[in-house]
């Protein structure tokens, strides 16, 4: 159990079995006065400051139990500064020309990467509205939701949805309670699973596969740690802005804007260099 019972950063991040998800969950388990739920397909479990709810995000009619598992109550969660759901969940899965894909893993694509995390934020709204503090619905993007990928029409599709959902939800906390506030982090290419899914490709299924392979063998990839520092700095620091998309590496300064920066003036000036 926590020396205190109060807690002042509640995260909920869902995939944390490895990747990104697990290297977030980690991160926030070293502040103090911190609480993790990771929703996952992991077993159940409860000790000290983590929770792990079991769920398949393929069954989204399950996610409002998810969040009624959490087991906290109003004395845990009476100090609050922030309350953050992280939709870092998804799968990049069918990789192949549309002609050549499952229909049913083209459906799953869509409910894991876009459906999930808007009846997500809807069950979330419902958690934590009463809470005190800040509430932030961080979605993580790709750069996929802007460029067209030769076989990944389902991930960037699922992708480019998540960002138009992320300025939707945006817009309309803003006018039914300020308290809640949203945004899109485009993490970079990340030494997770799926880059290693990615590697096995061949070039019939996804043409860009030597470039993803180049970046593994120059050690060009960035690590789930590394990752999930600098995004729960930002969240905790109050680096990111209510509707907006962010490059993850452009606003830490580890990558030129190669489009017009997203993060510009205080903010951008504030990671550089991190």
């Amino acid at each position: 159990m926590l020396d205190s019972p109060c807690v002042e950063h509640l995260f909920i991040i869902t995939g944390t079995t490895r990747g990104i998800g697990r290297a977030l969950a980690d991160r926030v388990l070293a502040l103090d006065r911190s609480f993790v739920v990771g929703f996952s397909r992991a077993d159940a479990f409860f000790e000290g400051n983590r929770q792990d709810v079991r769920i398949d995000l393929n069954a989204i009619e399950t996610i409002g139990s998810a969040f009624d598992a959490i087991g906290l109550d109003s004395e845990r969660t009476g100090g609050l500064k922030q309350t953050v759901l992280i939709n870092n969940a998804g799968v990049l899965a069918p990789i192949a020309p549309i002609v050549d894909c499952d229909p049913e893993e083209l459906a799953g694509n869509i409910r894991v990467n876009l459906t999930a995390p808007m009846v997500l934020a809807h069950h979330f709204y419902r958690f934590s509205k009463s809470f005190p503090g800040k509430k932030w619905i961080v979605n993580i993007t790709s750069g996929a939701s802007r460029s067209p990928y030769f076989g990944w029409s389902a991930y960037g599709a699922a992708k480019a949805g998540l960002d138009m959902a992320t300025r939707a939800m945006a817009l309309e906390f803003s006018r039914i309670d300020p308290a809640f506030r949203v945004c899109a982090v485009a993490p970079g290419t990340v030494d997770t699973d799926m880059q290693a899914q990615i590697r096995k490709c061949t070039p019939e299924q996804f043409e860009r596969v030597d470039k993803f392979i180049d970046l593994k063998a120059n050690n060009a990839l960035f690590t789930p740690e590394q990752t999930a520092r600098d995004l729960i700095r930002l969240i905790l620091e109050g680096g990111l802005e209510n509707g907006r998309r962010y490059d993850l590496r452009e606003m830490t300064g580890q990558l030129p804007a190669e489009t017009p920066a997203i993060a510009t003036g205080k903010n951008a000036a504030r990671y550089r260099g991190a």
